[in-house]
């Protein structure tokens, strides 16, 4: 989902990649040639922005096209992406700043579709005290969690707006503790990501308040975030895979975008301890995050070299990258057609 798990405790996340990377990154090729049925990784346990992902399941667009699909879950991008390096997944649903730092530590492993054009790093705070802009943020005291993908990013995020970041305090808690820091007033804000803002809203709104938040994309810090990865050896040995791969998920998607209502009742199908309102909130907010003007310009899937570029200059200067990475390794745009939009 965006959250760079480990990027704050890099030796834990450098050890567990280069572990995979002893024991070998590549699947089998009798696998990667073979086998219909494959694993496809979400980043964090399933919740309303992967209801994009359901009716790939629920209409028969990964059985159509000769896949037998099982979703599991990761624990945060870094976890995703040491299981898919050493082959414990095909395909998995990985932040990309995550897999770039990943590469650079011997992970080898690229963006082949992209999914969260959009980064959704956030701030949110209360109407009776708003925080509308980064600058709004100098003096004043935020909550977030260690690995925040927002917390790593900040200091990008003030770079690019000229205010200075050693006046914004943060404090370290729980994720699951945000709402009601927030709505208790013991913090002017939260940094998290946008598809948590309907849970936040929830509980914000129960306590006589509303909710007030700004996306750091919106404030010069445009980078991707969450797209599908797999392993250079599969992209190489099995590239039709990939491809078909691909095309079922962006059938997908498209039609998620079409029918959220149908792809929510997918979702909520396998998911059904799911809240369908704040679930169906969290969908739109994915939707928003992927039908941007790029997309609408090129389709689903496909990648900037320019914003990808963009996106790595940030990980390099910001996000503590510790060995050499090329452009050309983390992306490719050879398993997506372009063009593919809904209706």
């Amino acid at each position: 989902m965006g959250k760079i798990k480990g990027t704050l405790n890099r030796r834990r996340f450098t050890a567990a990649v280069a572990a995979g990377a002893a024991s070998g990154l590549a699947m089998p090729s009798v696998w990667a040639q073979s086998a219909k049925q494959v694993t496809f990784l979400l980043d964090i346990g399933a919740y309303g922005k992967h209801a994009l992902f359901y009716p790939g399941l629920e209409k028969g667009f990964f059985k159509d096209a000769g896949l037998d699909v099982r979703f599991e879950a990761a624990k945060g991008s870094a976890d995703n992406v040491v299981k898919v390096a050493a082959g414990g997944a095909q395909f998995g649903f990985c932040d990309t700043p995550t897999s770039m730092l990943a590469r650079a530590v011997g992970a080898k492993v690229k963006q082949v579709l992209m999914v969260h054009y959009k980064a959704m790093s956030n701030v949110v705070s209360l109407a009776s005290n708003p925080v509308k802009t980064p600058n709004d943020m100098v003096g004043k005291t935020f909550g977030a969690a260690a690995g925040d993908a927002p917390r790593v990013a900040l200091p990008a995020l003030a770079k690019i707006n000229h205010f200075d970041v050693g006046k914004v305090e943060i404090v370290t808690i729980e994720g699951s503790a945000k709402p009601a820091v927030l709505a208790s007033k013991r913090v002017n804000g939260i940094l998290g990501l946008s598809a948590f803002a309907p849970v936040y809203a929830e509980v914000i709104e129960k306590a006589g308040d509303k909710l007030v938040q700004f996306e750091f994309s919106d404030f010069g810090l445009d980078i991707y975030s969450n797209g599908i990865i797999v392993t250079d050896d599969l992209a190489a040995k099995d590239p039709k895979l990939v491809s078909t791969f691909n095309e079922a998920m962006v059938k997908s998607i498209i039609f998620a975008v079409q029918h959220p209502d149908e792809a929510m009742a997918a979702f909520l199908k396998h998911n059904p301890l799911a809240n369908p309102k704040s679930s169906r909130a969290q969908l739109d907010v994915a939707i928003d995050h992927l039908m941007v003007d790029e997309v609408k310009k090129n389709g689903i899937g496909p990648m900037s070299a320019k914003k990808m570029e963009f996106t790595l200059d940030i990980v390099r200067e910001f996000f503590g990258l510790k060995g050499p990475v090329k452009l050309e390794e983390t992306y490719s745009n050879d398993f997506v057609k372009p063009g593919q939009l809904p209706a």
